[in-house]
């Protein structure tokens, strides 16, 4: 069974590829993802660590949910926050929250993220976005 999944997926990542579809990038030893990974591929090395870092209006009451459409190949870890302007005692501003991410099998994930209030689930959030991770060995 795990030759046959091995094989799909191997079979996919060579159809992405032939169909001209960019593959992605693999950024360096400490990769950090910001807003512009909005609809991308990114390929990263099996139990690589990667993080996400996207501005967030906390001030007015919003948060970041995220969903990683395969638990199995990609975990979040943890995040934290911080402020934008680095002052925890300037009022308004920006927050930046940070996601760590780490590749735990091959394979092909999707993570979603949408900054809305968590009270207000039937509302739209004020902003989305998607990117998608291939992880190789």
């Amino acid at each position: 069974m795990e030759y046959s999944r091995r094989t799909t997926r191997s079979f996919v990542i060579a159809l992405l590829a032939l169909c001209g579809c960019d593959l992605g990038t693999s950024p360096g030893s400490d990769p950090r993802l910001d807003s512009s990974a909005d609809g991308r591929y990114f390929t990263y090395a099996l139990n690589q660590s990667f993080s996400l870092e996207v501005d967030v209006h906390t001030d007015a009451g919003y948060g970041w949910y995220c969903a990683v459409s395969d638990t199995t190949v990609i975990h979040l870890d943890s995040t934290s926050y911080r402020p934008k302007s680095g002052n925890w005692n300037m009022n308004g501003g920006m927050t930046v929250e940070t996601f760590y991410f780490r590749t735990t099998r091959m394979g092909l994930c999707t993570i979603n993220l949408a900054e809305r209030r968590g009270w207000l689930p039937d509302v739209a959030p004020i902003n989305m976005m998607e990117f998608t991770v291939i992880v190789h060995d």
